[in-house]
């Protein structure tokens, strides 16, 4: 093979990968770390003000290249579950959530297994919310602060993968 036909394939090669640069995890190569079902281990976890929800699902999907999230709470007394439910992309833009007392909520990927969410309510920022899965796949782990009509809360959610 003459040296400019493999320096022209080389060429075609790091062009293609500069125009199409690898997908991240997150949407679609290899198997984002956060997709799948986790359960809340109340023992291990802390909510300011309580009480510690006995059980709690989440629930992580792709759904049209955005991250879907689904949190199923039991209502112990009222024999229901309360759902809070969002898709979003990585890409800063706020989307609406529901069940919840937020209005929108913006997503930032840090990593492959490190997510920030920043919840607003009439456009105001009233929510960070810090989201990392262990090195192992095995452990969610949630770092929640905000405020809600004057009233500080905060909670560390750990989950365990199912």
């Amino acid at each position: 093979m003459k040296p400019h036909i493999r320096r022209s394939s080389l060429l075609v090669v790091l062009l293609g990968w500069s125009v199409f640069p690898a997908t991240p995890p997150a949407m679609g190569q290899g198997k984002d770390p956060f997709l799948g079902t986790w359960l809340l281990d109340s023992d291990k976890s802390t909510f300011v003000p309580g009480p510690v929800p006995e059980d709690r699902t989440m629930i992580f999907e792709l759904k049209d290249g955005a991250l879907r999230h689904l949190t199923k709470t039991p209502n112990l007394f009222l024999g229901n579950t309360n759902d809070i439910d969002y898709t979003a992309r990585f890409d800063g833009k706020d989307y609406s959530i529901t069940g919840t007392g937020l209005d929108t909520v913006s997503l930032k990927r840090v990593d492959s297994h490190k997510i920030e969410r920043t919840g607003k309510v009439q456009g105001k920022v009233t929510e960070h919310c810090t989201m990392e899965v262990s090195r192992d796949g095995k452990v969610l782990t949630l770092t929640v602060k905000g405020s809600y009509n004057g009233t500080d809360y905060s909670s560390v959610q750990v989950l365990t993968r199912q």
